[in-house]
């Protein structure tokens, strides 16, 4: 049996290890009446920060690792989690989920 899941809100839900300023969008300027070029500090991650993919995963195999889920994650292949008669293989914002039955998917 297998499974796909794609998280999509995956980025956000990791936090930054370093700070993160950006500028705000044009749109945000205008509307609230901010001036042009005042910034915000990042608490969480977001698509196109270069780290945001790091992050996430560090985020997913903490948990994946945690006592109540037991897998462990392969020496060969970082981004595969193994436990017995189950297999996690994890893509950036997407994971696999193997299996020899479809209870397993429900934890």
């Amino acid at each position: 049996m297998t499974k796909c899941i794609d998280f999509v809100l995956a980025f956000p839900q990791a936090d930054l290890d370093v700070d993160v300023f950006m500028e705000l969008p044009i749109v945000m300027t205008v509307e609230s009446g901010h001036p042009k070029g005042h910034m915000l500090r990042l608490n969480k991650s977001i698509s196109g920060l270069k780290q945001s993919s790091l992050n996430w995963f560090k985020l997913l195999s903490g948990a994946m690792q945690k006592k109540e889920r037991d897998f462990t994650p392969s020496q060969i292949i970082p981004c595969l989690f193994l436990k017995k008669d189950c297999a996690v293989l994890t893509y950036v914002d997407d994971i696999l989920i193997i299996g020899k039955t479809k209870r397993m998917f429900n934890h």
